[in-house]
């Protein structure tokens, strides 16, 4: 399992008081982290394992979760801070630019960018997924970033075939001589420092404030996508022009309209 007490040191202070359980298997870390949620842990518990054996992804899709890649799940409670339950969605924008701050220096000529609303990509495939759920007064953060390719890679659902940060990183960055686990502790550390940074920085002025910086850093700006329903049904298309302040996807329909579309249960079909 990785080392909480390694994790902690890499981080230095955070204003996220964040308190570390690191395992070497469980079903999912979100799951354990909910189960912190039922007991009233406080905000900053993180929860990250080697193997998720029943992972999942936003609207429960299946994560398939072998050794190599950071599994970490976080419980934040941003409704304590003051923020309504209707500007919790945007919080998922802002943590996509924490891992992009972070993945970046690894491989700063893959093209690496934030996809809405809660993937992070490169020109390889998908590298990180992220989800969010609010759980009472709480909100339950899982992200997972491909970092090792396993020796038998997993089929998963979803639209994008995964990129491995191994494939892509300067190996001078990702040190050739390291141990797998040092590396994920490092990227843990990274996240959460960056996580810690990004996260009071939307506390304090909103995704208002990071929404220039997220349609700099956009995946799908430009491109012409479909919006389906959880069930795969195709409900608008158009091409992006941007996210808006209020994290909506806006597309312009061939008919000259502009259209915007929460989160909520929508997914972007390429």
């Amino acid at each position: 399992m990785l080392d909480a007490q390694a994790i902690a040191k890499g981080m230095g202070p955070t204003r996220v008081p964040y308190a570390i359980r690191c395992f070497e298997e469980v079903t999912s870390t979100n799951e354990e982290v909910k189960r912190l949620v039922a007991a009233g842990a406080p905000e900053g518990s993180v929860v990250t394992s080697i193997v998720q054996t029943g992972g999942y992804g936003r609207q429960g899709r299946r994560w398939s979760s072998p050794a190599g890649s950071l599994y970490l799940s976080l419980l934040l409670r941003p409704c304590d801070h003051g923020i309504a339950a209707c500007d919790l969605s945007t919080l998922s924008l802002a943590l996509a630019l924490a891992v992009h701050d972070i993945l970046v220096p690894y491989a700063a000529t893959a093209d690496i960018a934030v996809k809405w609303p809660n993937d992070v990509m490169c020109a390889a495939g998908k590298l990180c997924g992220i989800s969010l759920e609010a759980v009472g007064n709480a909100v339950c953060i899982g992200i997972g970033i491909n970092a090792f390719e396993p020796e038998n890679v997993v089929h998963t659902t979803g639209s994008y075939r995964a990129a491995y940060l191994e494939r892509i990183a300067d190996q001078a960055i990702m040190g050739p001589d390291k141990e797998q686990t040092a590396v994920l502790e490092e990227l843990a550390a990274k996240l959460l420092v960056s996580i810690d940074r990004l996260y009071f920085q939307w506390l304090d002025k909103g995704f208002e404030a990071l929404a220039e910086r997220y349609n700099g850093r956009s995946f799908l700006n430009g491109r012409v996508v479909g919006i389906s329903s959880i069930d795969g049904t195709v409900v608008d298309e158009g091409e992006v022009l941007h996210v808006d302040e209020r994290g909506r996807l806006v597309l312009l329909g061939d008919d000259g309209t502009k259209r915007a579309i929460a989160s909520g249960e929508a997914h972007v079909v390429l």
